[in-house]
């Protein structure tokens, strides 16, 4: 009885060590998870502020004066007189 008391607490130690491996190394794999989903965001966040950025210049660039004025100053386009309408009446 002595020599299988000495086992079952051999096995118990063994099984109380291999589950505190365990925890250390499940804790270890969600703190990098962690700091990866912290970067991800960080990289979100950054992301949206170009996009921001980006929609601004977009806007600024389509303005209707500046296309106005690139269509009459680098294309030399203007808008047609009165007597190059054509009226097409059914």
């Amino acid at each position: 009885m002595l020599i299988r008391d000495h086992i079952t607490t051999i096995l118990i130690a063994l099984l109380v060590i291999a589950s505190a491996i365990g925890l250390v190394l499940s804790q270890h794999h969600s703190r990098g998870l962690i700091t990866e989903l912290q970067r991800l965001y960080e990289e979100r966040d950054r992301l949206d502020i170009e996009w921001g950025q980006l929609l601004l210049e977009q806007s600024t660039w389509a303005t209707p004066s500046r296309i106005e004025y690139f269509a009459a100053d680098k294309l030399d386009m203007r808008v047609p007189g009165h007597d190059n309408f054509v009226v097409i009446s059914q």
